[in-house]
């Protein structure tokens, strides 16, 4: 690939990414299994599941907000087209799919199995390095993801498991179908 080409993944069936997100759930559930207070005392919410849930999404919103504002960055306006052309033919349903299966397997992976046993910042690096792609000009998205996995690991430290699923849910909703909406306009 030369230096003025655009990265240019092929467009990927989001059922792909569902299975994906499905196989990371399973992992998930069954290592909080495992643990002493079980699947349920591991995705559970610390205080209100209003509460929780209510603060994961205006926090995911916030996110979606913030990143929004900065997608003339040349690096995160390649980022954009990446990804715009990676989801090129969802529907308005896959994208809320993915956002879905996404932030509630990861989340039970990262912030709800992991980050009680390594902590906070390995648990966002970890994070990050799930969001590597093999394209050097997309160095943004994991950078991204680190300093999101910060923030997500901190609402799950305040509000448990839903607060920070709500959260990356509203992120990848958010950000998947204006995605979604301007790569079909």
């Amino acid at each position: 690939m030369g230096p003025h080409e655009e990265p240019s993944p092929r467009a990927i069936p989001a059922v792909a990414i569902i299975h994906q997100e499905g196989v990371i759930g399973v992992i998930a559930l069954v290592g909080l299994s495992l643990r002493p207070e079980g699947v349920l005392g591991g995705l559970a919410p610390r205080g209100s599941l209003a509460t929780g849930v209510f603060t994961g999404v205006v926090a995911g919103a916030l996110c979606a907000a913030g990143l929004w504002a900065l997608r003339r960055l040349p690096a995160l306006a390649d980022l954009e087209a990446w990804q715009q052309r990676m989801a090129r033919n969802w529907t308005v349903t896959d994208a809320a799919a993915v956002a879905a299966f996404s932030g509630l397997a990861e989340e039970a992976l990262i912030r709800a199995l992991l980050q009680p046993v390594i902590g906070l910042l390995p648990a966002a690096l970890l994070f990050a390095v799930l969001h590597v792609v093999p394209d050097r000009r997309l160095w943004l998205w994991p950078v991204l993801a680190c300093a999101l996995g910060v923030g997500l690991g901190m609402i799950f430290e305040f509000g448990g498991y839903p607060a920070a699923a709500a959260a990356h849910i509203a992120i990848n909703a958010f950000a998947l179908l204006r995605l979604r909406r301007t790569s079909v306009e």
